[in-house]
């Protein structure tokens, strides 16, 4: 993989998304231009009508390559993530998702005026996009969730909108139009199975083409509709699969999953991207032939600034103590002394930075958030927090946002990924995790996911002992931690033994309660309507988390460093009324008998965070994609000092990541991640709200 960038680059934070709030310090340097090429990224190809180009998203734009690879041409800009292009019949226009902040547009372009018209605009992402081949329809996938994923198309003036699938808790994520646009050959599926239909564009009614276990994804037909491809993803191995008109099969292509995708050129042969390269397969032969591509993006930059900070309170999280008026310089991006008196030398490009006795803190990292939004960024950044630790997302979603960011095409904090989650038959999430069930297939997939650039592993709770054991196993091999949301199948104390490296969530159930009112995940359900409130999962109250059971496993995640992601906040019922005048919306959403059941569990939910802690259990902040601050404070509320609350959102994930020598302290030699904050969050830690700047790499990217 080939990511360069300029000589002279710097990271540029798109200061635009952060509000009209945010702006730069005063007399940091001015924009520059730089060049960044990428020869990785390949996303969504469609092959035009000629034959002579594709047309593919590259990290969140449309580009046009000659089909036999070279030169990318750069088809959009601006601020959106641009993705799904489609060729309309004759060639002239391009069809495409612009996903925004607010929702996503449906875009055509003029190919040769380069004119754009938006058709549509939808609150969350638009999916896989295709013409009707009479150029007079648009088809698209609304994708609003995972579980809710739908068919629809629209005329090219605008009109006649209209849904033409509807299934509920389903998706339907690909699809290809037949030659004479009556019928639509899609996949459907519900959890972890997913087949192929032949759906009726007129009257509605489905034929079922295929019934498997496993997941039949990202369908396409040739250009005569003599064959058929998709791709059956099964243990973690993706087959390309190719039907003929009579019904026999063969499947010419078979690798390690790397959520691919398909599209027929106009002879025949069958694009693939995955793993974000191209090729062309020979479904007859199954031969493959790479096609590179260059795409050289054109960005502003904005050059790092020697930064003087002088004047703070700094906690630097290598102690409970603070250092008083503190002074702080970042050289080149990186902490270059630090002390009571420091003087750099005397230069145009030192920024000076009264912190007027402020609280000066390493940069907030988020242990526990899926970036599945391409925009999410700039909020982040605002609230503090210069890292991630996303443990689970598309693979190839993951990747693209880590580089974009890396290299400065979008703005957010740095990302840490696991890719998709590792889970057992069925999948509780489609959208984002891989089924195996063979322990066989463990080792095969956790090196596909290495060579793809994953940072980390997720297991998930529906993997039998056996096949949790052979992922952890292959993971140390390829030197990669393994987290964990997990307790249904294998109990905590069972992946401790295997070397897990740390827990998702506070769900223990199996380690200590009876097998008979334990759950077992199969019925889409993982409370099994034991508990009302879907996020616990259990009853809290037939635990007692000062017993010698608890302090017993406790102890050994201690003794083994298996570190803690509580996402304790997302467990608690909130008592407060939503608006004055308004009843508490958990009031009126469970009974009397409900209600105390949450209530009850959450507080001995809080004593297990507590009592972990002071047995010397690691823990990480993490959210789940709620407010990190909402998070702390709720450790607060469990009795947590807040020294440890504030090193458990800083040195402990950084440490877990094995990138302390980085990160997560303010330290000669770190990069400069940095918050600057009108309080004083060691006294209550709710004043760490109060974000007045932050640095990430030595670059002002937010100031209140």
């Amino acid at each position: 993989m080939r990511l360069r960038a300029a000589p002279g680059a710097a990271l540029i934070v798109l200061m635009s998304q952060l509000g009209p709030s945010a702006t730069f310090v005063e007399g940091l340097s001015a924009q520059a231009t730089r060049a960044v090429t990428v020869d990785i990224g390949a996303r969504d190809p469609a092959v035009s009508p000629d034959g002579s180009k594709i047309a593919l998203s590259i990290l969140g734009k449309i580009w046009t390559i000659p089909s036999t690879g070279g030169e990318a041409t750069q088809i959009t800009w601006g601020p959106g993530w641009d993705t799904r292009p489609a060729w309309s019949p004759d060639g002239r226009f391009l069809a495409y998702a612009g996903r925004g902040a607010s929702g996503t547009d449906l875009i055509i372009r003029n190919l040769a005026t380069g004119a754009s018209r938006y058709l549509h605009r939808g609150p969350a992402a638009i999916g896989q996009i295709a013409f009707d081949p009479s150029g007079g329809r648009i088809y698209f996938i609304n994708d609003l969730s995972q579980y809710d994923a739908h068919l629809w198309r629209i005329g090219l003036d605008g009109d006649g909108l209209e849904q033409l699938t509807f299934t509920q808790n389903w998706h339907e994520w690909s699809f290809a139009i037949t030659p004479d646009g009556r019928r639509a050959v899609l996949e459907s599926g519900r959890y972890g199975g997913a087949d192929l239909y032949e759906l009726d564009l007129e009257n509605g009614t489905a034929t079922r083409l295929t019934s498997t276990p496993a997941r039949e994804m990202s369908v396409a037909l040739s250009p005569s509709g003599d064959a058929r491809a998709h791709v059956e993803t099964h243990d973690g191995v993706d087959h390309v699969v190719v039907t003929d008109s009579d019904g026999s099969e063969r499947r010419p292509h078979t690798s390690p999953f790397d959520q691919k995708q398909l599209a027929y050129g106009p002879d025949g042969a069958l694009y693939v991207a995955g793993g974000r390269r191209l090729m062309r397969l020979d479904t007859e032969t199954g031969a493959t032939t790479p096609i590179p591509f260059e795409a050289r993006f054109r960005l502003p930059s904005v050059p790092v600034d020697d930064l003087l900070i002088t004047n703070v309170r700094l906690f630097d999280a290598t102690s409970d103590e603070v250092v008083e008026a503190a002074s702080v310089w970042v050289r080149d991006g990186r902490i270059a002394e630090i002390g009571p008196d420091v003087a750099p030398p005397a230069t145009d490009t030192v920024v000076t930075i009264d912190g007027a006795g402020r609280t000066l803190l390493p940069g907030l990292l988020d242990n526990h958030y899926h970036y599945w939004s391409p925009h999410a960024g700039a909020d982040l950044l605002a609230a503090g927090i210069t890292t991630i630790r996303d443990p689970g997302s598309q693979i190839s979603d993951a990747m693209d946002y880590k580089d974009a960011i890396r290299l400065g095409i979008a703005s957010g904090p740095e990302i840490f990924t696991a890719g998709p989650l590792i889970d057992g038959p069925g999948g509780y999430h489609p959208l984002v995790d891989v089924s195996i069930e063979d322990p066989a297939a463990a080792a095969p997939l956790v090196r596909a996911f290495k060579a793809q650039g994953v940072d980390l592993l997720k297991v998930y709770f529906q993997l039998d002992r056996d096949v949790m054991e052979a992922v952890i196993a292959e993971a140390r091999v390829q030197g990669l931690p393994v987290t964990g949301h997990i307790g249904v199948r294998a109990s905590w104390e069972e992946a401790i033994d295997a070397g897990i490296d740390g827990f998702n969530h506070i769900r223990v159930w199996r380690d200590f309660l009876d097998p008979a009112i334990q759950v077992d995940g199969r019925d889409e359900s993982l409370d099994g309507g034991r508990n009302p409130i879907g996020r616990m999962q259990a009853d809290w109250r037939e635990i007692d988390p000062e017993s010698p059971r608890v302090r017993a496993l406790l102890a050994r995640m201690a003794e083994t460093r298996t570190a803690l992601d509580p996402t304790l906040f997302i467990q608690g019922i909130e008592d407060r009324a939503t608006a004055p005048g308004r009843e508490s919306r958990n009031r009126t959403r469970f009974s009397l008998e409900q209600f105390g059941t949450a209530a009850q569990s959450f507080e001995r939910m809080k004593t297990f965070v507590r009592l972990a802690v002071e047995a010397g259990v690691p823990l990480l902040a993490g959210t789940d994609n709620v407010s990190l601050f909402d998070e702390l404070e709720a450790y607060a509320e469990a009795g947590v000092a807040n020294a440890d609350i504030l090193r458990a959102a800083t040195i402990n994930g950084a440490r877990w990541l094995g990138r302390d020598a980085e990160f997560g302290t303010v330290e000669v030699g770190k990069r400069a991640h940095l918050i600057l904050v009108d309080g004083d969050p060691l006294a209550d830690i709710a004043e760490l709200r109060e974000i007045d700047l932050v640095i990430k790499d030595g670059v002002v990217v937010f100031r209140r």
